[in-house]
């Protein structure tokens, strides 16, 4: 197979970068000993970004040209790990922008945050699993490590 255009590449890795720096953000708040204000807004705008990041990786891998429609057409076997991919991607938009919206309907103060946490827990899982796989199909189609933590 052959390898995917350089530029694609090289915006799979940079939207996975980016990603990486959004998750940290969100992880070092979830661990945080206190639900101050300042956490908390911290974690908001952590999820912010983590929802604009998935967005420009879901551009990049998905759009045309990108690198899923590029390893489906290299070999057509990859087709499903893509579709399933691509699904993952709608879940985690999902989930992202319904924690979003119940940041801005106010759970952005201490008292609210509770009940978003085991959401972001779960988002945050869910991403994990998905980072691996992303990585792997990329892996197994042109033998590539596109580098990140996931």
């Amino acid at each position: 197979m052959s390898l995917p255009d350089p530029g694609v590449l090289d915006a799979v890795r940079r939207r996975r970068g980016d990603l990486d720096d959004a998750l940290l953000i969100v992880r070092d708040g979830l661990v945080a000993d206190q639900a101050g204000p300042r956490r908390v807004a911290a974690l908001c705008a952590g999820l912010r970004q983590l929802r604009a990041d998935l967005y420009e990786h879901v551009a990049a891998t998905e759009g045309p040209g990108g690198l899923y429609e590029e390893v489906r057409h290299a070999d057509p076997r990859f087709g499903p790990a893509v579709w399933r991919l691509r699904g993952e991607h709608a879940r985690l938009g999902v989930l992202l922008d319904d924690l979003v919206a119940g940041i801005a309907q106010g759970a952005q103060d201490t008292g609210g945050w509770p009940a978003l946490r085991p959401r972001v827990v779960e988002l945050l899982a869910l991403l994990g699993r998905h980072r691996s796989r992303d990585a792997q199909l990329a892996y197994d189609a042109v033998g590539l490590d596109l580098g990140g933590q996931g």
